[in-house]
């Protein structure tokens, strides 16, 4: 597929470029806007005068996490971003909040304006900073509810420089790694196998990821056909257990637990086979190293059902009649989407609030 003449943000194969941001970022047009990670920022100190040096329009610093995604900080950014024309480049450089509201200020900026995403984190590098999705969250009833309101907004290239990887802490590495392993688990079954045998090395597992992502986002980029609703796969219950721990649970982490939920679904309906639920879930503990099981029970046990109702009806993914729909395994590398009664999950809810397998 030709890139010539595309409309911003319109579908493109990734275009991945790895090497030290210093070198990277000389290739940034002048006169860009820059939205950074102030964490990274301070970890980095070589980042902003690097950015400087291209004289850009602006340099936006947001506090990466769940705040980074909220109107407020999406004004801020297209605020800063006024006077950037519609063939100026708008670089995101952080973790996933960040470079999702840079999506949303890149697609909005003039109807559209060239972006340029640098994930700081694994996660990041793993899977939200390709695809082509952005979102910001907005807040019902007293809790947020992540993701309601979103573009598609494919980025022209993606920095990959691993030094950022090497100030992560052990939380991030194994948050981002989850998000890896839930994509090999359901989509590549020799992978994982491999996986099994050796867990790879950090540069090769962001690229196994991002080509296994990228092998789905180019078949259904817009998410007309379906096709990306594997990529959901432990997203339902994730995001659940990602608001009602107020997001003191980082995205991958539950996203992990998420998982485990999925197969108690997916065994409990008979879809997935049982020996598959348990080489996942053993595969999911020695490789990434997901959280215990009493870390979710934790969270459900104190959460009043009437929230994790109203977070599951919020759902982009709900079907018809209050049903979820839900990404199951039916195979390593293999999955199917359902939709699940309410009493499904009601069923198993006993179990997982005290911490155990249905």
């Amino acid at each position: 597929m030709t890139t010539d003449f595309l409309p911003p943000g319109a579908y493109r194969p990734t275009n991945d470029r790895w090497g030290t941001f210093a070198r990277l970022s000389a290739s940034l047009p002048e006169g860009s806007v820059a939205v950074v990670d102030r964490t990274v920022a301070k970890l980095h100190p070589g980042l902003v005068p690097a950015l400087e040096a291209r004289r850009p329009r602006a340099i936006v610093q947001l506090t990466g996490g769940e705040s980074a995604k909220t109107f407020a900080a999406l004004e801020k950014v297209l605020a800063a971003g006024l006077s950037l024309p519609r063939s100026g480049t708008l670089l995101a450089v952080g973790g996933g909040t960040v470079g999702d509201v840079s999506t949303v200020a890149a697609h909005l900026l003039k109807r559209g304006v060239r972006l340029v995403q640098v994930p700081t984190t694994l996660l990041a590098a793993v899977d939200s900073s390709l695809g082509g999705k952005g979102a910001v969250d907005l807040t019902v009833k007293g809790r947020v509810v992540k993701n309601p309101a979103g573009v598609f907004h494919y980025a022209e290239e993606g920095w990959l420089c691993p030094e950022f990887f090497s100030t992560l802490s052990a939380t991030q590495v194994r948050e981002g790694s989850l998000e890896a392993w839930k994509m090999v688990i359901s989509l590549d079954a020799p992978l994982f196998r491999r996986y099994v045998r050796k867990p790879p090395e950090l540069n090769k597992l962001v690229k196994d990821a991002r080509g296994l992502k990228e092998r789905v986002c180019g078949q259904d980029p817009y998410e007309h056909q379906g096709l990306r609703r594997v990529l959901n796969f432990g997203h339902t219950f994730g995001h659940v257990l990602e608001s009602v721990s107020r997001f003191k649970l980082s995205h991958g982490d539950a996203v992990g637990l998420g998982m485990l939920l999925a197969l108690d679904v997916g065994r409990h309906l008979g879809v997935t086979p049982e020996p598959v639920a348990v080489q996942a879930e053993e595969a999911l503990a020695r490789g990434p190293g997901v959280l215990g099981r009493e870390r979710a029970a934790a969270l459900l046990g104190r959460a009043p059902m009437r929230d994790v109702v109203t977070l599951l009806g919020a759902d982009k993914k709900a079907g018809a009649a209050g049903e979820l729909r839900m990404v199951l395994l039916t195979a390593i590398g293999a999955t199917e989407v359902r939709d699940v009664a309410g009493s499904t999950w009601r069923a198993l809810w006993p179990a997982w609030t005290k911490g155990k397998r249905p």
